[in-house]
């Protein structure tokens, strides 16, 4: 498990020899086992024997942004403040990736640090859902390595949302520490490859089955997971210039392709393949955004086709017709121009209309998902692609009754509540009805201050009452006090009280003081 700091190695920058940091070489440059940025931060700080989050603060941090300079010499907390409870965004391809790479290049002198990140990706993939909140790891993978003598690192794919399985054993990744039973942050003060940031503890399997011997290890056989670790191989291993700037219009021409060949031009039907909505299926059909890597898969897994091909064109008319619709669609403020010809209403369609108007005069109204389950529909987006207009109006019909309805009831509720004794108060009704109290005065505003009007008094009633049976309390004691030859302080007076600290309360207590005065007993 040695480590060679030598700076002969390949992807060193041979204008600047020597460098701040040792210039360790990163592991699995172009392969799909890549190594990950945070991870090779981490073991560029056990090579300086410094903890991860020291050199970030002291060394990193300042070349990313002059202003993140901090003083404290051992601080967790410096790191959230920096990087905002989002660390692992230092493997995406965000700014946060952009200026730790070349920070850490900078001081390595290296030139191949930005193989440890995902901005190359940035072309291609949507950035959102990508990237793992909570640190994950294969604990055979761990082991492995320490058994084979090898060094111990984190790849890069281990960080993938959509991965839940190692790509080398098809076992899940683990998130939790077998000895304390918490979960990781992605960058932590203490992050180490193969070692729980918080406790420090081992993470290989020996010590699962040690903590736990009851744990079984299997590897899982998922078709759509293992076509997954598939993808992100793919992409991994694909070099930065195969990620060309046209890749949504790439990818938008294999949806058209699909559509036009297989499903006659409809986009529902590659909606309803994809399981995806039909908007948002447009939506990449034109080239207007980007899927999410989770979406690319699917796609890659649905249409059968593998990320090389997808990230290449069909053919050149489809790649023309996109971009002259992506031109006009911004050149106008008009309806988006479709691909394919205008066609008359289909049979569905027709279908849909008919229903939807009948549901206009039906009493009650119902709701658009009432009507998608009645033409067997799994969600009411696909009503709203084939009528969008009558679509909303009854909508909105069956958001004007609903609202009818919960004031009728709301009135009923409050109504019955300004009968009853004792009175409640209005955010008890509140959530009896499971609502907050400024929805009710939305709705009746008059009944709800008759029933915070009732309760105010009640609470009054109920204070006087007590207050009174503790005067008359207080008056028993002071006479049997006096009676005794000892005069009557409220002092003395609280000790023979059932709940001495009451005579505290302020109107108790002026209460006795002023009989008291009127018998100038005090």
């Amino acid at each position: 498990m040695h480590e060679n700091y030598s700076t002969n190695s390949t992807n060193v920058n041979q204008y600047q020899q020597v460098s701040r940091l040792y210039s360790i070489q990163p592991i699995g440059c172009g392969l799909p086992h890549v190594e990950s940025l945070i991870s090779y931060v981490s073991r560029l700080a056990t090579a300086h024997c410094v903890p991860t989050g020291l050199l970030m603060t002291k060394e990193i941090a300042p070349l990313i942004n002059p202003k993140y300079s901090f003083s404290g010499e051992s601080c967790g907390g410096v790191l959230n403040k920096i990087f905002a409870n989002e660390t692992s965004a230092l493997n995406g391809f965000g700014n946060w990736a952009f200026g730790t790479v070349n920070a850490v290049e900078k001081l390595t002198c290296r030139t191949d640090i930005s193989q440890l990140t995902l901005l190359s990706w940035k072309k291609v993939i949507f950035n959102q859902k990508l990237l793992k909140q909570q640190r994950a790891w294969c604990s055979f993978c761990f082991r492995e390595s320490i058994d084979n003598s090898q060094i111990l690192y984190e790849p890069l794919s281990w960080s993938l949302e959509v991965l839940k399985l190692c790509p080398t054993h098809k076992t899940p990744l683990y998130n939790i520490c077998p000895h304390c039973e918490k979960g990781n942050r992605p960058l932590s003060w203490y992050s180490k490859p193969g070692f729980c940031a918080k406790c420090r503890g081992w993470l290989g399997v020996d010590a699962y089955t040690y903590k736990l011997p009851n744990l079984k290890f299997k590897a899982v056989e998922d078709d759509e997971q293992l076509h997954c670790i598939k993808c992100v191989n793919d992409l991994l291993g694909m070099s930065p210039d195969s990620f060309s700037d046209k890749a949504k219009v790439f990818i938008a021409s294999h949806l058209d392709h699909f559509v036009e060949d297989i499903s006659r031009g409809a986009s529902l039907h590659l909606a309803q393949v994809l399981g995806a909505d039909v908007t948002q299926v447009r939506k990449w059909r034109k080239g207007q955004i980007t899927p999410t890597l989770a979406s690319l898969i699917n796609i890659c897994y649905k249409l059968q086709i593998d990320f090389p091909t997808l990230l290449k064109p069909v053919y050149s008319e489809i790649i023309d017709k996109i971009y002259e619709s992506k031109k006009k669609h911004k050149e106008s403020s008009e309806k988006p121009v479709f691909y394919g010809p205008i066609k008359k209403a289909t049979q569905k369609q027709k279908l849909v209309i008919s229903v939807l108007e009948t549901a206009l005069l039906e009493n009650p109204p119902p709701s658009v998902d009432d009507i998608a389950t009645r033409l067997k529909y799994r969600n009411s987006s696909s009503l709203y692609a084939l009528a969008p207009e009558i679509f909303k109006r009854v909508r909105q019909r069956y958001k004007v009754f609903l609202k009818e309805q919960q004031s009728k009831s709301i009135r009923e509720v409050l109504e019955r509540v300004l009968s009853e004794y004792p009175p409640k108060s209005l955010e008890n009704v509140a959530s009896e009805l499971g609502v907050r109290s400024h929805t009710l005065r939305s709705y009746e505003r008059s009944l709800c201050k008759q029933v915070s009007s009732n309760y105010s008094r009640f609470r009054t009633q109920k204070k006087d009452e007590r207050v009174e049976i503790l005067f008359e309390e207080m008056k028993q004691i002071a006479q049997s006090l006096y009676n005794k030859g000892i005069i009557p302080t409220p002092s003395r007076i609280s000790l023979h009280m059932s709940s001495p600290g009451s005579i505290l309360r302020l109107e108790s207590r002026k209460k006795l003081e002023q009989f008291l005065q009127e018998n100038e007993w005090f």
